[in-house]
């Protein structure tokens, strides 16, 4: 496709051009003339010219002293999760953890329960996640 830099085409400006190209060049004249930035004149011009040109370069020269149009901006990629396998081996080693530290205090003599004391902190969490998971699924509105 035909644009107004030639930085891309380096010596593909003597290729010739092709239909589409032609009609990209045809696409942007027809916007800087919707935008004011071609007479209706200088536009029957140019467009005469792109639909009669034979080489890339020829369609560059068409678009050199008007501004590059700008690119949509790409849109938001959703955010990733976190996969299965990844939550299903944190639960088994808080597991096991948990396993572990009730053993330990079984066998050192203490109340089995203080050796979970630090798993407070679990609770509230889950409870934020499930919520953010339930926002989610909802559809929109």
């Amino acid at each position: 496709m035909a644009t107004n830099t030639t930085h891309d085409r380096g010596q593909a400006s003597g290729l010739r051009a092709s239909d589409a190209e032609r009609d990209t060049v045809v696409t942007e004249l027809a916007e800087h003339l919707k935008d004011g930035r071609l007479r209706q004149d200088e536009f029957d011009v140019r467009m005469g010219r792109a639909v009669n040109a034979r080489t890339r370069g020829e369609l560059d020269g068409l678009l050199t002293d008007l501004p590059r149009p700008v690119p949509a901006p790409l849109p938001a990629t959703p955010r990733a999760r976190l996969p299965f396998p990844l939550v299903a081996v944190a639960i088994f080693i808080m597991g096991m953890m948990l396993l572990g530290g009730i053993s330990r205090a079984a066998a050192a003599g203490g109340h089995p329960v203080w050796a979970i004391w630090w798993a407070w902190w679990l609770i509230p969490v889950a409870i934020i996640t499930a919520r953010a998971r339930l926002r989610t699924r909802q559809p929109p509105q």
